[in-house]
């Protein structure tokens, strides 16, 4: 098992300069140094013993940002370097002050004063080379592009922000309200426990912006040291996002290009939710590390959002190919195309048996097709698809600690190796402009291999197969042309019929809990065990 490594504070140093502040709406009277200057605060060292050097400033000039650094610098918390600074700049950014520099150095104590400046290292060569790193990078649908940088290292810290034009009013309300979302994406990664929180960056104004990139980088401190990075990128057609760190990598891609597939937001949550029993259940039966799932659940969630389907049916839809029926909406997801991965840092826990690893990768995708020449000779595609690959190892004796060495004594566990997929398949097709084809296919396959052992002996080899299909014929509940009982009133047939359309929306997301078979329906073909398990 391997657990997401905290990540220690950004290497903080106390501060003990005056905070500057004031943004470039209230500049002071006095004109300030240039951006290349050092500006040092306060009074002369103390001739006696090591005293703390001023700190000092590439900039005078006094604002939020500014005042922000000057609190932040001397925290000692996860992430404390960069606390409330994100969210201070594009702050700014909403009062027109869109294009600052500032940086701060703490010079190391000395008994003799000007230490810093005889140093000849500026606070300013900051900028680019911290330790840990943020940056933004924002494009708005008139082209410009807005840039935001954070540095930190153990003596300083920077921040930066410059567009490549001006800023409407509509542009920079639009850039100021993703203030509090940039600063919860700063303060997840800084977790000790990291997490990847991009829900408020995602709701970035689609009318206004076109993109949003964000790229982290943090150093962890440890033997060895290592670097975990995040980037996230979104804009109206697709959104992605990548992790990774010593617990492991994570991708997840979502295509939002085609908006005619998208169900209501009820539809999507409810397909959100059984994916996120989904994730759940194969970190359970995997032994997945707990951190990186959450990351995959958090993610997921996220990408999703700030998505919706075309409020108006029009015969030529903007995005998507054709314009979609309830009838074909029925059997698919109501979620945008997406693929992603999960993959946990493989150890090798017992050095008596070298090939014997504790790892977790899982994959799960969905992918939709619409083809056809026309509107009345359209076919609808859609396939979901999981895997589970894991192995792991685990005690004999509930509750005690599994410590395997290269003694005997201590080789008493059970070893598991997991081999799951799922899949489902369903699709429409309309030929004269009536449904010619209508079906579903969900298969599930799940395997467990446990090794037991018993003062390095093995004790016994198992493994538990399982193999489901069903194959269900759609046309009897879509068939537009079913006239139904003469006995029932076209209110009646209509209630039906919706009725059966919802069930149907519920039957097609992907089943792949393990233990569980594919859900079974009335009139269905059954399901063909295979006579695996019985070999």
């Amino acid at each position: 098992m391997t657990s997401v490594s905290s990540i220690p504070s950004w290497n903080p140093s106390p501060s003990s300069a005056p905070a500057a502040t004031a943004s470039r709406a209230d500049t002071p009277s006095s004109p300030a140094p240039t951006p290349s200057a050092i500006v040092a605060f306060g009074g002369p060292p103390a001739v006696s013993s090591l005293v703390p050097s001023p700190m000092v400033w590439e900039s005078a000039s006094r604002d939020k940002v500014s005042e922000a650094m000057t609190k932040s610098f001397s925290s000692y918390a996860f992430g404390g370097r960069f606390s409330g600074l994100g969210a201070a700049m594009l702050g700014q950014a909403k009062l027109g002050n869109y294009n600052f520099s500032q940086a701060m150095r703490q010079p190391p104590p000395s008994t003799s004063p000007n230490v810093y400046a005889a140093s000849g290292i500026a606070p300013g060569s900051l900028h680019g080379n911290g330790e840990d790193n943020v940056s933004l990078s924002i494009t708005t649908r008139s082209g410009v592009e807005v840039k935001l940088s954070l540095d930190s290292q153990g003596d300083g810290l920077a921040v930066n922000m410059t567009t490549s034009g001006e800023l409407s009013d509509a542009e920079a309300s639009a850039l100021g309200d993703l203030a509090k979302g940039f600063q919860e994406a700063i303060d997840g990664l800084g977790q000790s426990t990291p997490k990847i929180k991009l829900a408020g960056l995602m709701q970035f104004d689609q009318q206004v912006l076109a993109s949003v990139k964000l790229h982290a980088e943090v150093k962890v401190r440890g033997e060895p040291e290592s670097v975990q990075t995040l980037d996230f990128q979104a804009d109206g057609a697709q959104r992605k996002v990548s992790f990774i760190g010593e617990a492991g990598s994570l991708d997840l891609k979502v295509d939002a290009s085609q908006l005619n597939t998208l169900g209501s937001k009820e539809r999507q949550a409810k397909a959100l939710g059984s994916y996120m029993k989904q994730f759940d259940q194969a970190a359970s039966r995997g032994h997945g590390d707990a951190g990186l799932v959450a990351m995959l659940k958090d993610s997921f969630t996220a990408l999703h959002s700030n998505t919706a389907a075309p409020q108006v049916a029009t015969d030529t839809p903007e995005t998507g190919k054709w314009r979609l029926a309830a009838e074909d909406k029925s059997i698919l997801t109501g979620l945008a195309d997406f693929s992603a991965s999960v993959s946990q840092a493989v150890k090798f826990s017992n050095p008596m048996r070298s090939a014997e690893k504790d790892g977790f990768n899982y994959e799960v995708s969905q992918k939709t097709v619409q083809a056809g020449a026309s509107q009345d000779a359209r076919s609808i595609r859609q396939q979901q698809q999981s895997k589970l690959s894991a192995s792991y190892h685990e005690t004999l004796v509930p509750g005690v600690p599994l410590r395997l060495t290269t003694s005997t004594e201590s080789q008493n566990y059970t070893y598991h190796q997991i081999e799951d997929t799922a899949s489902s398949d369903a699709q429409v097709a309309y030929k004269d402009g009536k449904m010619v084809k209508a079906s579903l296919r969900q298969e599930a396959s799940q395997s467990e291999h446990v090794m037991k052992y018993f003062l390095g002996k093995l004790e016994s080899d198992k493994t538990t197969p399982g193999n489901y299909s069903v194959l269900r014929d759609l046309l009897p509940v879509l068939g537009p042309y079913k006239t139904g009982e003469k006995d029932t009133s076209p209110e009646a047939r209509m209630e039906q019929r919706k009725q059966a359309l919802l069930t149907l929306s519920d039957d097609v997301l992907l089943q792949s809990y393990a233990g569980q078979t594919v859900s079974m329906w009335q009139a269905d073909v059954l399901p063909e065990k295979s006579e695996a398990a019985a070999a």
